[in-house]
């Protein structure tokens, strides 16, 4: 499963000097210029001279960094702070090996010092040099218990080796660290089901589905009794005063939410989800009505970006049972099990649903269409998963241009697939939409296209297992499951590696490039990029949410709607 992945790719840092960003003065808001001339004031400033150079490491100018950190340590050999400037100005040169002896030498002046030990062990771990890296990963832990790298990066280096029992000691301390992170419990469950606990796996995935916040519910007679009488405005007052007392109450801001787009207000409800979401980014309710909100509103980019969030964690949810259910049949509990396999197929069309209305998103997005020519499907197909009876009650018919929208989108997915027919993620997403319009066996086949394509497409083993239970072909839907829920010692060593080049970008890149170069004209490598994406994807190296606007820069590079997408992925990389 790609919690299984997910342990190889975690624990990585993109730049050593990320660890040291306090003791660099990285943080400082003042300008490479100005702290020029704070050195050219008083050159005799040593703070001033590291600021200097950790602003240079900041603007990834590792070459100038490295100058004025030696020029510092000409001044004063025992500056540590200069040392570890230095140490961070050769790692982003690829010198890690001499990054790796100016890190012993700052070891020396401060051998108690966890964030020094860690950057050994991760330069060594790099170096693959997975002995050295995992005796200071452990000396990082035994001065600080709590630094979540180390026991990630030990994790992964374990789950490699094979050593599961290991791996599950880091990831429960992670649990003890974060208990109420869904996302660690879900990978420890996985690791006890490899291990063959698989009772234990039962349990830590109940565990998981029991933090998981659309499981919260949350009633007010008085507001009920308000809105039973259309005193809406007055039902919206006592809301307020009650988050006057709790303001982090998630519910009571949803159902706030859902009132004032019951006026008409906008902006009021879209401040309530949108506040929803800021408590709690995992609250898949939250996010679906925040996108409903903005596609009534016509904000198209925004409403598919929403869901695309919702999807990745209605998909979350689908994993914990899909695992509790093979976990039960691996433990001979078969009835159990194909009990919870139903619950993941009851719990799989808000996927399918979901996806089919970001398919709809992008187009819409690109058409500039009004925004009430059609509702959601949270409104109209599926309103439990938007939350309520509301939602439900105001659903109305959906206009034809919706369906010749995803029509559209499937002939667009086909055609890319006669252009690139390796493309795994082509066929999968191929197949959540011809499932959603209920052509099972046409979904199957493009399923099972991803996987042969790509084994390790995790999310597509998955939903083969479940197109091929909900075809009563049980035998074969249990099997692929499985296969759902471990990986071959192969492909954890590749996505191991994967992970290490993938967080030395300038290498990364080279190696991509190189690459191409190589098999330019190759046809059987045309979904090159396309499979890298997916493997780093699964590895939760890149946002899988928004990989779904990169689907339509794919898959129509020249059109105004590529242009869009490519203009939404880089709003969403600068945080915007």
């Amino acid at each position: 499963m790609s919690y299984l992945l997910e342990v190889l790719g975690r624990g990585l840092i993109a730049h050593l000097a990320g660890a040291f960003s306090s003791v660099l003065g990285m943080k400082s808001e003042d300008t490479t210029e100005e702290l020029r001339q704070a050195v050219e004031r008083n050159p005799e400033d040593v703070d001033a001279w590291v600021r200097l150079g950790g602003r240079y490491l900041r603007d990834e100018d590792p070459i100038a960094a490295r100058r004025i950190f030696l020029d510092v340590l000409a001044m004063d050999k025992t500056c540590l702070a200069a040392r570890l400037g230095l140490a961070c100005a050769f790692d982003d040169l690829e010198q890690t090996e001499v990054a790796i002896e100016q890190l012993r030498m700052a070891q020396k002046l401060a051998p108690a010092d966890p964030a020094i030990l860690f950057s050994l062990a991760y330069c060594h771990e790099r170096c693959d040099d997975e002995l050295e890296a995992t005796n200071y990963y452990q000396d990082a832990l035994s001065i600080c218990p709590t630094l979540r790298n180390a026991h990630e990066r030990l994790a992964a280096i374990f789950l490699r080796q094979e050593k599961i029992d290991l791996a599950i000691h880091h990831y429960t301390r992670l649990c003890e660290l974060d208990p109420e992170q869904t996302d660690l419990h879900l990978t420890l469950a996985s690791l006890l089901m490899k291990a063959g606990d698989y009772d234990g796996a039962v349990r830590r995935y109940e565990h998981a589905l029991t933090l998981e916040p659309d499981n919260w519910t949350a009633h007010n007679d008085m507001v009920t009794a308000y809105e039973e009488a259309g005193l809406i405005r007055e039902a919206i007052e006592h809301l307020h005063k009650m988050l006057d007392r709790e303001p982090e109450q998630v519910e009571t801001r949803l159902r706030l939410g859902d009132l004032y787009a019951r006026i008409g207000n906008d902006a009021a409800s879209t401040a309530q989800y949108g506040r929803a979401v800021e408590l709690c980014p995992d609250f898949l309710e939250a996010n679906v009505k925040l996108g409903t909100q903005h596609l009534r509103a016509g904000r198209y980019e925004e409403a598919g970006r929403w869901f695309s969030f919702g999807l990745e964690l209605n998909d979350r949810l689908l994993s914990a049972y899909v695992g509790i259910g093979v976990a039960q049949h691996l433990a001979g509990r078969k009835e159990e099990a194909l009990a919870s396999i139903e619950m993941a197929r009851n719990i799989e069309p808000n996927s399918t649903l979901l996806f089919s209305e970001v398919a709809r998103m992008h187009l819409k997005a690109a058409a500039g269409h009004e925004a009430n020519q059609f509702l959601s499907f949270a409104d109209e197909a599926h309103p439990e998963v938007a939350g309520g009876a509301e939602a439900a009650g105001g659903a109305k018919t959906r206009r034809a241009d919706t369906g010749d929208l995803l029509s559209q989108q499937i002939d667009r997915l086909r055609e890319a697939i006669g252009r690139n027919p390796n493309h795994a993620d082509l066929h999968y997403r191929l197949g959540l939409l011809l499932k959603n319009r209920g052509q099972i066996e046409d979904a199957i086949k493009e399923f099972r296209q991803a996987v042969a394509i790509n084994p390790t497409y995790m999310k597509a083993q998955v939903k083969l297992g479940l197109a091929l239970a909900e075809n009563d072909q049980i035998g074969e839907a249990v099997e692929a499951l499985k296969r759902a829920t471990d990986l071959h010692p192969e492909y954890v060593d590749l996505h191991y590696q994967l992970g290490l080049l993938f967080a030395q970008r300038h290498q990364f890149e080279m190696s991509v490039e190189h690459y191409e170069r190589a098999v330019e004209g190759n046809p059987r490598n045309v979904a090159f990029q396309s499979n890298l994406a997916l493997a780093l994807q699964n590895m939760g190296l890149i946002d899988r949410a928004n990989a779904s606007w990169q689907i339509v820069a794919d898959l129509a590079p020249t059109s105004l709607e590529g242009e869009k997408a490519r203009d939404m992925l880089a709003r969403n990389r600068q945080g915007k």
